[in-house]
């Protein structure tokens, strides 16, 4: 943990860093969307994930019109859904800290589109844990789920990042006669993608406890719209 912590410290440090160097132009941006898991199958278990929600903001550094590099630092909350001789529903906090490259195909006054690709950390904080029964007849509670402590732990998953975007300018100011940049604020609309290995919480069938473990790759679809403030 302390180990990957001190790799996404590094990262952001060196796109500062190599920043610094430039004349740059920046933007700040606040995001919020929806995530969407995929389903994968291994080891006799079947993850999956409710639908989601994402807020993030992201610091980006531009060389020049083309090029840029961003941070990014976010929320979602999720169910984890690990089904296996049990339903089991794992309400989760997801903590993200990610960098990317981003090119900038085209622009005009109005539009600008983006495609990025990058890599961070996403840390699964699970809440708490639900077994979800498939009749009444199988508790003898008369309820349909139940709280249950299996001890599901914190996990840092590294995660591959890539997608793109749209920004449209909303306004303009002028800093002045001699600098042809300008501030304006802009609408984002943009998908990004998550590729990481699957979060077993350390649950992986150690003694009576059951294992979360598929050994399979997870995929987050986030696709989000935000305000950008360009200066």
């Amino acid at each position: 943990m302390i180990r990957k912590s001190l790799a996404v410290g590094a990262l952001v440090l060196f796109l500062i860093a190599l920043a610094a160097g430039q004349d740059s132009h920046y933007d700040a941006g606040i995001n919020f969307g929806g995530a969407f898991g995929k389903t994968t199958t291994g080891n006799g278990v079947t993850q999956s994930t409710t639908t989601g929600s994402d807020l993030f903001g992201t610091f980006r550094f531009r060389f020049n019109r083309r090029h840029a590099v961003a941070i990014s630092i976010g929320r979602m909350k999720d169910s984890q859904i690990y089904q296996t001789n049990h339903d089991f529903h794992v309400l989760t906090n997801i903590t993200e800290y990610s960098g990317a490259y981003i090119y900038s195909p085209f622009q005009n006054s109005k539009f600008e589109t983006f495609i990025f690709a990058g890599g961070g950390a996403l840390v699964f904080n699970p809440q708490s844990t639900w077994l979800f029964y498939n009749n009444n007849t199988n508790n003898p509670f008369g309820v349909n789920q139940a709280q249950v402590y299996l001890g599901a732990s914190k996990q840092t998953e590294i995660a591959f990042l890539y997608g793109g975007g749209l920004d449209y300018q909303l306004s303009a100011i002028p800093y002045g006669r001699n600098v042809p940049l300008s501030s304006h604020f802009a609408f984002r609309v943009q998908y990004r993608g998550f590729l990481y290995r699957d979060p077993d919480f350390n649950l992986t069938g150690a003694g009576s406890l059951p294992s979360f473990f598929t050994g399979g790759l997870g995929h987050l679809a986030v696709p989000s719209a935000g305000l950008v403030f360009k200066f």
